[in-house]
C-alpha cells in the first residue's frame, strides 16, 4: 500500500515579493497617469502630499517595504513566520497549497492601487475646480443673498466653501460662522413653522403621537423619547405620513426622515432612508433642510459635489 505524504504549503519569499511588487506597482502607476513629474507637483499640494508620498514610497525597493509594512496584515516577520491574517483567511476557504507570496504581492498591490487611483481622482477634481473658480465670487454673491433671505441650505453651502481649503477661501471663523446661524435660524423660524404645522397635522390624522414626537424634536430630546417609546410600531404613522409626503408635504417628508435617522420607537436607524426623505422635504413646495441633512451630506462628500455643479453650470 503506498503512503501519500501531505503537502507543505509554499513558504513566503521576500525577495519574489519584491521583484513582482516592482512590476506590479510600475504598472499601476502607469495605468493612473502618475509618473515622476506628477509626483513631484502633488507632493509640493498639501491637499495631495500623503498620498503622494505613499506612492513615491512604492517606486523603490525601501519604500515596498515600508508600504507593506505599514498595512495590518504585514505581520509574518514579528509571528515566527507567520503568514498575514489576509493570506491565513484566504488558506481557510481556498484550495490548498496557495502560494504566500503571490497572496501577498495581491493584497499589496490592490492597497497601492487603491493610493493611486484616489490621487488620480484628487488630481482631476482640482483640475475642474481651476477650471470654474472663476465663476466663485458670484455664487458667494448669490448664496449671500439666498442667506439673508433665511435660505438654510445656502448657509450650510457656504459653511462648506469657507471650510474647505480647495477653494481657495478658507476662513473656519466664517464656516463657523455660517454653520451657527443656520442652527440659530432653524431654532428660530423653521421651528415655529414645524409647530404650526405639528398642531394641524395631529387635527387631520388623529395621531397624538405625530405631535408628541414632533415637539421632541424641536425641544431636543428626540432620542431620549424614542427610547422610551421603544415598544411604538408607528403602523399607523407611518401610513399617514407617507400619503402626505405623496401630495407634496414637506414636514410630513422631515418628520419621517428623522423618525429613520434617530431610529424612533422600534423603527431601526436607517441613515439612507432618511437621506432620501429629506431630499424630499428640500424639493417640497415649502422647503425644509434638516440639520441632519448637513451632516450626512458632509461626512459623504455630496455637498461639495453639489457646489462643484452649481459652479459648472454658472
Amino acid at each position: 500500500m503506498t503512503t501519500i505524504m501531505p503537502q507543505k504549503n509554499k513558504e513566503f519569499d521576500e525577495s519574489v515579493f519584491l521583484e513582482k511588487c516592482v512590476e506590479s506597482f510600475s504598472k499601476i502607476r502607469k495605468k493612473y497617469q502618475v509618473d515622476e513629474e506628477t509626483l513631484k507637483a502633488a507632493k509640493s499640494n498639501p491637499i495631495l502630499e500623503k498620498m503622494a508620498e505613499i506612492i513615491i514610497d512604492g517606486c523603490t525597493v525601501q519604500g515596498i517595504l515600508k508600504f507593506a509594512k505599514g498595512m495590518t496584515e504585514w505581520n509574518y516577520r514579528n509571528q515566527g513566520g507567520a503568514l498575514p491574517w489576509s493570506i491565513l483567511g484566504s488558506i481557510w476557504f481556498s484550495p490548498p497549497f496557495m502560494d504566500p507570496t503571490e497572496e501577498m504581492v495581491k493584497t499589496v498591490s490592490e492597497n497601492y492601487e487603491g493610493t493611486c487611483r484616489a490621487l488620480r481622482r484628487k488630481i482631476d477634481e482640482l483640475e475642474h475646480l481651476a477650471k470654474i473658480i472663476v465663476n466663485l465670487d458670484e455664487w458667494l454673491r448669490q448664496k449671500k443673498q439666498l442667506v439673508s433671505a433665511g435660505d438654510v441650505k445656502a448657509m450650510f453651502f457656504l459653511g462648506k466653501i469657507y471650510e474647505d481649503e480647495e477653494f481657495g477661501v478658507q476662513n473656519q471663523e466664517k464656516a463657523n460662522a455660517y454653520y451657527q446661524l443656520a442652527k440659530d435660524t432653524w431654532k428660530e423660524r423653521y421651528s415655529k413653522r414645524y409647530e404650526e404645522w405639528l398642531n394641524k397635522a395631529v387635527q387631520s390624522s388623529g395621531l397624538e403621537l405625530i405631535g408628541r414626537m414632533g415637539r421632541a424634536y424641536i425641544d431636543g430630546n428626540f432620542v431620549q423619547a424614542g427610547k422610551k417609546d421603544h415598544d411604538k410600531k408607528l403602523k399607523k404613522e407611518y401610513k399617514w405620513l407617507t400619503t402626505s409626503i405623496e401630495a407634496g408635504d414637506g414636514w410630513a417628508a422631515f418628520t419621517l426622515g428623522n423618525i429613520y435617522y434617530y431610529g424612533y420607537g422600534r423603527c431601526k436607524q436607517r441613515k439612507k432612508a432618511a437621506y432620501n426623505k429629506y431630499i424630499l422635504a428640500t424639493h417640497a413646495e415649502e422647503s425644509i433642510y434638516a440639520l441632519e441633512l448637513r451632516e450626512y451630506q458632509l461626512k459623504n462628500g455630496s455637498i461639495f459635489r453639489e457646489i462643484i455643479k452649481e459652479l459648472s453650470e454658472m
